[in-house]
């Protein structure tokens, strides 16, 4: 099955370095812990390191206290191969974030297809799932319709599907993620379970699901056949579905415990290309 998934092969990655501010950004509903910048920065490092061991050349921008959400570097594009769309942010603040990361996307050589500008549009990295064959889009509090008509404009190669993300969840990689060619991780749970129906309704291709019982722990990333996940401390049940279902596939773990106060994980602190 896995064979008609056209999954990108990456070479590169972007990071943010975490701000001072990291705990003065946009809040979801529900979220009001407070992170540890130090040990924030540490889980950090740790998923540099598995980025560099899964392959990567990794460009690390530097970070900005005046942009508290600035390590969220997902948010702000959407790349595939040497081309790349800028986003639209939804919550205004952040929007100063796209400036920086459009010149280093023209720095590293891409090629910028569209930037957002459109007043009436918004989209977020954090909302697009590229499954190798089709997009799937949250159309949630942060991406619009007018955000995903872009995005399909963009790569008009590729179908486009919306998938409806209830509030307060802010984004589709709140409940969904790719793990591998072919293979959707979902939380277990009734955002999960819609979403995943949707997604079957919409596609004309067959995906695996596999199920886990953990909020944030289907967050992973999926690297030239290396799978990054969360570990087993942090997602002691959702470690044991990975560690049966993607045996075969070599697995790095890096914790998010600390941004994931803040509602962030993995998939968010990166851009791979």
């Amino acid at each position: 099955m896995a064979d008609i998934f056209n999954f990108p092969v990456y070479t590169r990655a972007v990071v943010r370095k975490i701000p001072s501010t990291l705990n003065d950004g946009v809040r979801m509903e529900g979220f009001d812990e407070i992170a540890d910048v130090d040990k924030a920065r540490e889980e950090q490092e740790c998923l540099i390191q598995g980025l560099k061991d899964a392959g990567l050349e990794v460009t690390i921008l530097p970070s900005e206290d005046s942009m508290p959400d600035c390590a969220y570097v997902e948010d702000c594009c959407i790349v595939l191969g040497n081309r790349a769309l800028v986003t639209r942010p939804a919550d205004a603040p952040r929007r100063l974030e796209v400036d920086s990361v459009e010149r280093c996307l023209r720095d590293l050589g891409l090629d910028i297809i569209h930037r957002i500008r459109d007043e009436g549009a918004t989209l977020e990295g954090g909302d697009v799932i590229f499954t190798g064959t089709e997009f799937f889009v949250g159309e949630s509090t942060q991406s619009n319709k007018a955000g995903h008509k872009i995005l399909a404009e963009t790569f008009p190669e590729y179908p486009v599907h919306s998938i409806y993300v209830p509030p307060p969840e802010v984004h589709l990689k709140g409940f969904a993620c790719m793990a591998a060619p072919g293979i959707i991780t979902l939380v277990d749970s009734e955002n999960g379970r819609n979403g995943w129906k949707e997604m079957c309704a919409k596609s004309n291709y067959k995906y695996e699901a596999l199920w886990l019982p953990e909020d944030c722990a289907e967050n992973c990333i999926y690297v030239n056949g290396t799978i990054i996940h969360g570990p087993e401390r942090q997602f002691p049940e959702s470690y044991k579905v990975f560690t049966k279902a993607l045996a075969n596939y070599p697995r790095i773990e890096v914790s998010t415990e600390e941004v994931y106060k803040l509602c962030a994980a993995l998939t968010c602190q990166c851009v791979l290309f």
